[in-house]
């Protein structure tokens, strides 16, 4: 056997997404954050429990409180770093991939899995616009990876039948649920209607098994939820903070209304039908090239062709407003794999017979469903990964590699009865599956190199951040370091408390993030008591807009009367970054931060 046929027959797929999660942690080492936006949220808050505050009734959280006191116990264990929540990221992520893996691998073999696994790898995990190494929301990574251990269990069961599998299905529910809300929402919806799949209206067996993943999920939740009502206010946990989605302020309805593509309903639903249309040209064109006998050619031009005057159409109308990404579809595609197990399931002879009886395919129909449940936030505009997309696509990637993949091949040798023509469209989908992720992976690990350059050194941790905040950064926290006593209070508003942790000061403030909406009245003024009880001396003013909440200055648009009351007692020492213009403008360029001093 020649060196390089050794080489090939030692090299297995499951290398693909290892290789690859390696090298893309190389190349964006300690580049995961850009600072400010929601990171000091994360880095900050797990110091202050640490500290002895308490959740929701000191520090306001609108997620449940699993993810702040699990990042307080890791620095605890190994010391208040940033890399400390770097290395609970990777560890996080590579699990999420393993889960992934193992998801997948129950429907495709093991080379289609590794192709899978490592799109979800390039566009969910290592995107530069929102990875999950230091990510928006631990909480909503923790609850990921939890969720989708349930769904694994779920499928576990589908295999074996056995009730354990249920009941740790119903633990990681639970783990879910006091992690990131909706998480918890999307597992239970998936084991009820898998119940339902399976049982169908045999219902003490549903009921049954509904019980062994039930009981299990509550028995997490409830005495976390009873530890807390003993110990605060139920009004500051109902309608402060959110728990259960009650009182929302005007603002995160706005942004949510947003993401979900609720805003504008009907052109998202058009662009949808253009991401659709899309991906069957995109189909037919791969088809078209398998094709070796010639059967299908007249009819897939024409398809090609239609498809293509419809998108070309659907994207004059609305540029700017669609990128042209195809998984704006996804909700389709899920439906359309629900809708055809559930049919095949009623046409079998036996619809509660084992797996592979009766042509039907439970694994398929619960990944689906799992993955159109987790897709509810986003579901009329979906994103191709990165910060609100990265938590909710990996089983929807999994399942559109499956359709690519498997199904599309499978389908050309149905349509032409011809082996070589099924090789060569096996062949065509892995290669521009392959090429695609490369060409991610290689696009990305430029970004990150060519983006993120500026180094900032500070007690708690060396990043590179982007080079047009990091002089600004910079220079604000060797202002801070230089003109403030360690652990002495300051203010950060009204985001970036990520500037007291790097530094080694201490935020007094109930909110780390001043959302519009978020803070009453009365709010204002308890931060007005808070920042006059401990003379805090400095108070920083980010250029931080906060237009995806429908407004854009802190202390003008929002919150003014706490903006008075600085302007009134504070005067500006310094302007950090390109700019010193003390005159300078929230939401204008270039980016700054004020230090104010108290008068």
């Amino acid at each position: 056997m020649t060196p390089i046929a050794d080489l090939k027959s030692s090299f297995r797929p499951q290398m693909m997404p290892i290789l690859m999660f390696i090298a893309m942690l190389f190349v964006s080492w300690r580049r995961w954050t850009s600072l400010i936006v929601d990171i000091g949220r994360e880095t900050d808050l797990p110091l202050r429990l640490l500290n002895g505050e308490m959740l929701y009734r000191d520090i306001h959280y609108t997620y449940t409180p699993f993810s702040p006191y699990f990042n307080a116990a890791l620095y605890w264990l190994f010391g208040v770093h940033i890399d400390t929540l770097a290395a609970s990221g990777i560890v996080f992520s590579a699990i999420l991939l393993l889960l992934c893996y193992r998801i997948f691998r129950q429907l495709m073999p093991a080379a289609e899995t590794a192709i899978a696994v490592s799109f979800i790898l390039v566009l969910c995990v290592f995107k530069p616009a929102g990875n999950l190494i230091l990510p928006y929301s631990f909480g909503a990574l923790h609850a990921a990876v939890f969720a989708l251990a349930s769904l694994l269990f779920v499928l576990r069961h589908w295999e074996t039948r056995k009730k354990r599998e249920l009941i740790i299905a119903g633990i990681f529910i639970g783990f879910a649920a006091i992690a990131k809300q909706e998480f918890g929402f999307a597992g239970a919806v998936t084991v009820f209607a898998y119940v339902v799949y399976l049982h169908g209206t045999n219902f003490r067996r549903l009921f049954l098994d509904l019980f062994l993943s039930g009981i299990p999920a509550l028995a997490i939740v409830i005495p976390v939820f009873v530890v807390l009502f003993a110990n605060i206010d139920p009004n500051v946990l109902i309608n402060d903070c959110h728990l259960f989605y009650t009182n929302i302020p005007e603002s995160l309805v706005y942004y949510n209304r947003f993401r979900s593509g609720l805003d504008h309903p009907f052109a998202s639903f058009i662009q949808m039908i253009g991401a659709a249309f899309l991906s069957v040209g995109l189909a037919g064109a791969i088809v078209l090239l398998s094709d070796r006998t010639g059967k299908l050619r007249a009819r897939l031009l024409a398809l090609v062709a239609i498809s293509a005057g419809i998108v070309a159409t659907i994207l004059f109308f609305f540029i700017g407003k669609w990128d042209g990404s195809p998984l704006r579809a996804v909700p389709f595609l899920l439906l359309a794999i629900i809708l055809a197990e559930w049919r095949r399931k009623l046409l079998s002879p036996n619809g509660s017979a084992a797996p592979t009886q009766g042509g039907y395919n439970g694994t398929r129909f619960v990944i689906a469903i799992f993955s159109l449940a987790i897709l509810i936030r986003i579901i009329l505009r979906v994103p191709s990964g990165g910060f609100s997309g990265s938590f909710y696509l990996p089983t929807s990637l999994g399942l559109i590699m499956l359709a690519l993949l498997v199904f599309l091949p499978e389908a050309v040798r149905k349509w032409t009865g011809d082996e070589s023509s099924f090789a060569r469209a096996r062949f065509i989908t892995r290669t521009i599956s392959v090429t695609v992720v490369i060409a991610l992976g290689i696009s990305f690990g430029y970004r990150y190199r060519s983006k993120y350059v500026y180094r900032i050194d500070t007690p708690r941790g060396t990043v590179f951040v982007e080079k047009h905040t990091g002089p600004a950064l910079d220079e604000a926290q060797q202002f801070i370091l230089a003109n403030t006593d360690r652990e002495e209070w300051i203010a950060v508003l009204p985001e970036g408390s990520d500037l007291a942790f790097l530094t080694a000061r201490k935020i007094n403030l109930r909110h780390q993030v001043f959302v519009p909406a978020f803070l009453s009245q009365q709010d204002e003024l308890a931060a007005i008591a808070a920042l006059e009880k401990d003379n805090v001396r400095y108070i920083f003013i980010v250029n931080r807009a906060m237009r995806e909440f429908g407004s854009v200055a802190f202390g003008t648009d929002f919150y003014q009367t706490l903006g008075s009351w600085i302007n009134e007692n504070y005067e500006v020492v310094d302007v950090f970054g390109e700019s010193n213009d003390p005159n300078s403008q929230i939401g204008k360029s270039p980016f700054f931060i004020k230090a104010h001093r108290r008068r």
